[in-house]
C-alpha cells in the first residue's frame, strides 16, 4: 500500500511522560516495530506489515499480569483495550469481532503473543470481558483502520518516516467570483492547520465502545499450510488427513490444506498439536 506523506509534529514522543513508570519499570517509550522472525513455543513467527489484514481464529483472555514493558515500549495495563498478536506490526489498531455473540471492539495491538498454540490474539482481561470472550472464535481485521495505522507507522519513532515538508501555510487570498481579478481579501490561516496529524488519541486509552454486529458463527478447522505446488499440498493432505482447497495467495494460484471440521475447541487443539508435532509449523486454527 502506498502511504501518503503525513508531516507530523511528534507530540507522541511526550507520551512516555504522561504516565508514571511502574515500580521497577523504565519509563514508557512507545515506538513502531515490525521485528525479525522469532520462535514462540517452538513455532517460527514471521512479523510483517499488514495494512489490509483480516483473519479468523481463536482469542484468549490474558491473565491479570503484573505490569511490564510491551514489545512496542508501552506499559502493560490489564484494564487497557490492548492485545497481543504474533506477526502484525506494532502498534496496530484493529477491530476484534466475537463471531459467537456479534460484539466488536477496537483495540490497539502492542505486544507479541499469545504463547498458546492455535490462538490468534490475546486480549487484556478488560477487552476480553467487554467482548464476552473466553476461548471464542473471532475475526481480527486491520481493514477499516488503514489510515490510523499508516499514521502510526509514519509518526512513531522507528517507523518509516517520509521526509516531505508541508507547504508553507501563512496566508490565503480569497477572491470573489463576482469580481474576478479584484485581488480579494487576505485570510490568515493558523500555522500547522494543514498537514499535521495528532496520534496521541491512538496511543492513549481507546474508548470502550462495544458495537453489536451480526452473529456469524462458523466451523473450526486446522489450516495445515498453503502451498504453491499442488503435489506438495497433496502430500501434506495425505499426512494430515486433510483436503486440498485451491485458493489465491497474493494474487497467485495456491493450494491450502484443511483438516476438520471440528465440533469444539478441544478437538481442534488436539489436531493442531498432532500437525505441529509432525513438523508442519505453519499450521493454525481458523474459523469458516
Amino acid at each position: 500500500m502506498t502511504r501518503r506523506a503525513l508531516p507530523v509534529t511528534l507530540a507522541v514522543l511526550g507520551l512516555a511522560g504522561c504516565h508514571r513508570a511502574e515500580p521497577g519499570l523504565p519509563p514508557a517509550d512507545p515506538h513502531y516495530v515490525v521485528g525479525a522472525p522469532y520462535q514462540m513455543d517452538g513455532v517460527w513467527q514471521y512479523p510483517r506489515e499488514a495494512f489490509a489484514y483480516r483473519q479468523t481464529g481463536l482469542a484468549v483472555a490474558d491473565p491479570d499480569q503484573t505490569p511490564y514493558v510491551t514489545a512496542d515500549g508501552e506499559h502493560y495495563d490489564p484494564q487497557s483495550l490492548t492485545g497481543r498478536h504474533a506477526t502484525l506490526q506494532l502498534p496496530a489498531i484493529v477491530t476484534v469481532r466475537n463471531l459467537e455473540n456479534g460484539r466488536e471492539l477496537t483495540i490497539r495491538v502492542n505486544d507479541r503473543g499469545p504463547e498458546a498454540p492455535g490462538r490468534l490474539i490475546g486480549l487484556t482481561p478488560r477487552a476480553a470481558a467487554l467482548l464476552g470472550i473466553g476461548a471464542n472464535p473471532v475475526q481480527v481485521e486491520v481493514i477499516g483502520h488503514e489510515a490510523e495505522n499508516e499514521q502510526l507507522a509514519e509518526a512513531l519513532p522507528g517507523g518509516q518516516h517520509l521526509d516531505v515538508s508541508a507547504a508553507p501555510v501563512d496566508q490565503i487570498r480569497a477572491e470573489s467570483l463576482d469580481r474576478p481579478g479584484s485581488g480579494g481579501m487576505v485570510v490568515s490561516a493558523p500555522v500547522g492547520a494543514v498537514g499535521t496529524t495528532d496520534i496521541s488519541a491512538l496511543m492513549g486509552s481507546l474508548p470502550p465502545a462495544v458495537r453489536q454486529g451480526y452473529v456469524q458463527g462458523g466451523t473450526l478447522w486446522v489450516d495445515a499450510g498453503t502451498f504453491s505446488t499442488l503435489r506438495y499440498a497433496q502430500v501434506a493432505a495425505a499426512r494430515t488427513g486433510g483436503r486440498v482447497i485451491p485458493v489465491r495467495d497474493r494474487g497467485r494460484a495456491a493450494w491450502r490444506v484443511h483438516v476438520g471440521p471440528f465440533m469444539n475447541v478441544a478437538g481442534a487443539d488436539r489436531a493442531l498439536d498432532q500437525i505441529l508435532g509432525s513438523g508442519m509449523t505453519g499450521a493454525r486454527i481458523v474459523v469458516e
